[in-house]
């Protein structure tokens, strides 16, 4: 009964909390009141009041600094931004990768009065601060992000974060991707043109929406050409680069194996991006390229390009993902959005 009592308490004392931040009685980014002064304030129990502390950190209202105490990273209000200033975030290896795709997006933005925080790190949830702080804007991208860890922030983020080159996971975040459906086709015409229908599929990451878009597309259009199901189910190959097991060496003997089952009846391969992995197998099994196996990537990377100049490469399309995210920032939300011209899909439905 006593501890009933005490979660009952802990909760309310949290919502109480809750409301008084979403109200905006403490300002973005202040210390919020220690847990002594809110035992004295409220006149409850030490345990109690560290209870609703930590649940309010968990939703999202407020930010642990060790040995400092907590931040409020929620705003009840919602302020247009007075500044043209966004955030760019990705991890360094992809931005290192995409280089000059980023740096003409934001060399974009900044001719049109946008100052920019190029943010890179490992793990997107450190940069919560400069994403949650009210009226700023952010471009993210290589990321999958749980939206669930931005809890109490959400409605205002929603507002001001862009995805770029993936699904958000969430049709209340704006996200720009390649029209996966369009760019499956373009790699088909490209091997028909060439006279190759056995075109095979591989897929990195085989549970994500994109890939999925990828798969049915690629099915399609097979079944189109008169193969079977059971010559479909051998001929997608499927590399899940979230399984724990997945790793280097382990990725190019799933490689091997299946080019040395299938190989005698591909004629060319679609791959999801970039793969050295996979050419390198194919180099190292003295598999001639293109005359025997004719390799595609949706994805531009300049230095893969030049490593190996017989895969034809689909441009990512990167340049107009900025183009519309800039047009999207500066008609403020909610934007109306002019249909893209050609190879890509913005997301967003409310």
């Amino acid at each position: 009964m006593n501890k009933t009592s005490g979660n009952i308490k802990c909760i309310r004392l949290k919502n109480e909390l809750a409301d008084r931040i979403l109200a905006g009685e403490f300002a973005f980014g202040s210390r919020f009141p220690g847990v002594n002064d809110l035992c004295k304030a409220y006149k409850i129990s030490y345990v109690t009041v560290c209870k609703a502390v930590k649940l309010l950190e968990s939703d999202g209202f407020l930010r642990c600094q060790p040995g400092i105490g907590y931040f409020v990273c929620c705003s009840g209000s919602q302020p247009e931004s007075s500044r043209k200033e966004v955030n760019v975030i990705s991890t360094p290896g992809y931005y290192r990768d995409y280089r000059k795709d980023f740096d003409s997006g934001m060399e974009l933005f900044k001719l049109n009065g946008w100052k920019i925080n190029l943010l890179l790190h490992h793990d997107l949830y450190e940069l919560k601060p400069a994403i949650n702080t009210p009226g700023s804007f952010s471009i993210i991208t290589a990321f999958n992000i749980n939206w669930e860890r931005f809890a109490a922030t959400f409605g205002q983020i929603s507002r001001q974060v862009i995805v770029l080159g993936r699904l958000s996971g969430n049709p209340e975040i704006t996200s720009i991707v390649a029209d996966e459906c369009a760019s499956i086709r373009l790699c088909m015409d490209h091997f028909r043109q060439t006279g190759r229908k056995k075109v095979a599929l591989a897929t990195l990451l085989p549970r994500s929406e994109l890939a999925a878009i990828r798969i049915a597309a690629w099915r399609n259009i097979i079944n189109s050409y008169g193969f079977s199901l059971a010559w479909m189910r051998r001929h997608l190959l499927t590399l899940d680069a979230d399984s724990e097991q997945f790793n280097k060496a382990r990725n190019k003997e799933l490689i091997r194996q299946w080019l040395s089952e299938n190989l005698e009846d591909t004629e060319a391969i679609i791959l999801p991006s970039p793969m050295k992995d996979f050419v390198e197998t194919v180099k190292e099994l003295g598999i001639a390229i293109p005359e025997k196996l004719a390799i595609t990537t949706i994805g531009w990377k300049q230095n893969f390009r030049d490593e190996y100049p017989e895969v034809f490469t689909m441009d990512n399309n990167y340049a107009d993902h900025f183009r519309y995210a800039l047009e999207i920032l500066e008609t403020a939300y909610p934007p109306k959005i002019r249909l893209p011209d050609r190879g890509t899909s913005v997301n967003r439905q409310k």
